[in-house]
């Protein structure tokens, strides 16, 4: 029988893409002042997490679905609330140019490998999607940073063999979560590394 999708179905997964396509816009974060109307910009940040945790509770409670989400989401936190925790979490304690990285890798890689899945073009895994990844990395650090090329040939290796590796196996943590937080993690860890042996100005 061939694969069907009805319309709301469609639409649902047209719109999940497209936000993990312009999530990135989240990244106008760093460029705005460090205090605002007497806050900190970290304050707002704790407090616009708050309010949107806050929400998604009340969501939970009421067993509620919004447009665009799965039903498995009905009585577990929704993508895009893993995705918000990953991204609070960076945005407090890992460096600028790492979280740029692992915001673009998840919401420019997770769906090519989405739809590589629903297109039937996995012979193309993991093979794609560890280029894209690498490459984000790559671009990225060359902008943000003046690590030496190893250190960001290293970086982008082990940031698209993480975020690819952590996206398959099917957990109660949701994939957008992992693929923005533990390559981030893993980067920072690596890169650390790199700078008290030295490598990272080779």
């Amino acid at each position: 029988m061939p694969f069907t999708i009805n319309k709301d179905m469609d639409r649902g997964h047209f719109l999940r893409r497209m936000l993990h396509l312009c999530a990135p816009v989240i990244l106008v974060y760093y460029i705005f002042p460090e205090v605002i109307f007497g806050l900190k910009k970290e304050s707002w940040l704790i407090l616009g997490f708050a309010g949107f945790f806050l929400l998604e509770v009340i969501r939970l409670y009421r067993g509620k679905l919004y447009f665009g989400m799965r039903e498995y989401e009905r009585k577990r936190l929704s993508a895009y609330t893993w995705a918000g925790i990953g991204m609070f979490l960076g945005f407090l304690f890992f460096p600028m140019p790492f979280v740029v990285c692992s915001l673009l890798g998840l919401c420019w890689t997770d769906p090519i490998i989405g739809e590589m899945r629903i297109r039937e073009k996995m012979r193309y895994y993991p093979g794609l999607p560890l280029m894209v990844y690498f490459f984000i990395v790559f671009i990225c650090m060359w902008i943000f940073s003046d690590l030496s090329l190893l250190a960001m040939f290293i970086l982008g290796a082990v940031g698209s063999v993480t975020a690819v590796a952590v996206e398959k196996p099917k957990l109660p943590v949701d994939d957008d979560f992992l693929m923005l937080f533990v390559p981030l993690l893993v980067m920072t860890l690596v890169y650390e590394y790199m700078m008290l042996t030295g490598l990272a100005s080779l």
